[in-house]
């Protein structure tokens, strides 16, 4: 039953980024996992999530390529 959960629970989490990354969201756990398998360094540590959520709006905002919400 426990394997059961977790495979639903992989699924859901894998639907949610699917669904984040189709409509331009940042996807905190998607980064960490791309953090720790390439820039994973001791003494370094990945932005929190409230740093990420950050990064990705001036990313996505004050480059210039978009210029309004919809």
């Amino acid at each position: 039953m426990r394997k059961r959960w977790r495979a639903i629970k992989k699924s859901l989490r894998q639907i949610s980024s699917n669904i984040k990354t189709i409509f331009g969201m940042p996807d905190y756990d998607r980064y960490l996992r791309h953090w720790y398998q390439t820039h994973a360094k001791p003494g370094f540590f990945p932005m929190t999530e409230r740093e990420y959520y950050m990064y990705a709006l001036r990313e996505r905002y004050e480059k210039g390529g978009v210029t309004r919400c919809c």
